[in-house]
């Protein structure tokens, strides 16, 4: 028999058209989303046959996305480093050229260019429109009754850093989903919700003793919280418009908010180490708040419980369950972090970083590199930015 000869059980099979129950139960056994991906990609039967949305696909470490390539050509390729793969992903984004990406959550980013902002996700190149960004903000019924006019601000069409932070309350796709910004303007918070034609201004009233400028923001059951400078923590009820002032008194800056994963709130302060002028490492000191007393306060903590803590820049830090992650030596008690320094250039001191991932013991202080450097990128503030981001089909 001629050993060229085709195997006749093979000859004339169609992978294309295998039953759909088939595919359906193949693609449930699949548990790495990058795989899951692949296999709605081989064609348009079993792109239709595989849920867009699959529910059993277990919580994965998220992806960091890096700053734009040093060489500063391509804007519209951006790279992810997959912690679970240890490899980057290299993924076609033309919709983030030209936009500032100011904030990752539940899989989607947010992204501004002056008065245009939107939604992306980077995995299926979902796009959703938000109101347009002008002002004044409409004010109505928000915590107080002040003259919109008197404190209204407007966005040029060529600003793109006026958001400084946004949030999503649950996945894009849910109807109830609304979107908080943190900005820089005399409306420091603002919100809307998925399918709303302009946005709402949230108004404070003064008299706190640590002041009324937010370093950060986070969403947990059903209820917006604030930081100032102080760490002053304030949590928003937007249901019955009402607000509590949780902690405040310590003098801290850097500082971030961060959701854990039994709905508490924890304070993340990074403190920067400069040698000769050069940044390089940044340490990073825990807090939650006391139930301790009639007032409540920061107190500092080594132990997280099962929290795995991930911190970017520009205010990006999320928390993931170590029980969910199925991956051994992701226990709990740390912290995972973007780790930036300063690199010198043939002109001297300035204008370059070098990037990788640390992992920091909360009980021990030690620190471990995850990553060899993964590029060398320009220092300014929209080139150096990096997310994390929990990538998701839903």
């Amino acid at each position: 028999m001629d050993s060229q000869q085709s195997n006749p059980a093979t000859m004339g099979r169609d992978w294309q058209h295998l039953p759909p129950e088939l595919l359906q139960i193949i693609g449930k056994k699949v548990t790495s989303l990058a795989v899951y991906i692949r296999l709605r990609a081989v064609c348009r039967p079993w792109q239709s046959s595989c849920s867009l949305r699959p529910d059993h696909l277990p919580v994965k470490l998220p992806w960091l996305m890096l700053p734009y390539r040093s060489d500063g050509r391509n804007y519209t390729t951006r790279r992810f480093y997959d912690l679970a793969a240890s490899k980057i992903h290299e993924l076609d984004l033309p919709e983030t050229h030209g936009m500032s990406i100011c904030g990752s959550s539940h899989g989607w980013l947010v992204l501004q260019k002056g008065q245009e902002m939107s939604l992306l996700n980077p995995i299926t190149r979902a796009t959703i429109s938000l109101p347009p960004f002008p002002g004044p903000l409409s004010t109505e019924n928000l915590f107080e009754n002040r003259d919109a006019n008197e404190y209204g601000f407007s966005i040029s069409p060529t600003d793109n850093d006026m958001v400084r932070k946004a949030i999503l309350t649950s996945s894009a796709h849910d109807s109830s989903c609304r979107v908080f910004v943190l900005t820089y303007s005399k409306w420091p918070l603002a919100f809307c919700k998925i399918g709303d034609v302009s946005w709402k201004a949230i108004e404070f009233q003064s008299g706190y003793p640590w002041g009324e400028d937010f370093d950060d923001i986070t969403y947990s059951n059903g209820f917006l919280y604030t930081v100032s400078p102080f760490a002053a923590v304030t949590m928003y009820n937007l249901d019955d418009l009402s607000k509590t002032l949780l902690g405040g008194g310590v003098n801290l800056t850097r500082i971030h908010l961060v959701e854990g994963v039994s709905g508490d709130i924890l304070l993340i302060h990074d403190k920067p180490i400069y040698v000769n002028r050069f940044l390089k490492e940044t340490r990073h000191t825990v807090y939650k708040l006391s139930n301790d007393g009639p007032e409540r306060k920061w107190i500092k903590v080594i132990d997280v419980g099962q929290n795995v803590l991930f911190l970017g820049s520009r205010h990006n830090a999320l928390s993931l369950s170590s029980a969910n992650l199925q991956s051994p030596e992701w226990g709990p008690n740390c912290l995972c972090y973007h780790s930036i320094r300063n690199s010198q250039d043939s002109s001297g001191f300035g204008s370059w970083y070098n990037h990788n991932i640390k992992l920091a013991s909360l009980d021990n202080e030690t620190v471990t590199d995850i990553t060899a450097d993964l590029g060398r990128f320009q220092g300014n503030e929209r080139w150096k930015r990096s997310l994390w981001l929990t990538p998701s089909l839903l």
